[in-house]
């Protein structure tokens, strides 16, 4: 989005590049608040034993990064603790019968 917008600045009205102006700039700004809540999450995996423990787990796993597993561990901090039927119906992704009513035979 950023490049986009920087790129548009050449070729609009001169009234309108005050305004993408200003949006770049809070891309820019979002940008940089992003990355520090990624370090403050890297940090805080780091602090304790027992999530950089996991963390390193999880992301022995093909495909799993960094993001993966902080949100993996964010969301889910029983993760480790259950065996993975009880995490599956934990995470809603267990397949359970939702009968209703009675049944008549």
């Amino acid at each position: 989005m950023l490049v986009a917008e920087q790129n548009r600045l050449g070729s609009v009205w001169k009234s309108f590049q005050k305004r993408i102006s200003d949006h770049v700039e809070w891309v820019e700004w979002l940008e940089q608040d992003l990355k520090s809540l990624d370090d403050e999450i890297d940090d805080f995996s780091r602090s304790s034993p027992l999530w950089k423990q996991r963390e390193e787990l999880l992301r022995s796993v093909p495909f799993v990064g960094r993001i993966t597993a902080s949100t993996l561990l964010g969301e889910l901090p029983e993760w480790g603790q259950y065996d993975r039927k009880k995490i599956a119906a934990l995470v809603g992704v267990a397949p359970f019968n939702n009968d209703s009513g009675r049944s008549f035979r």
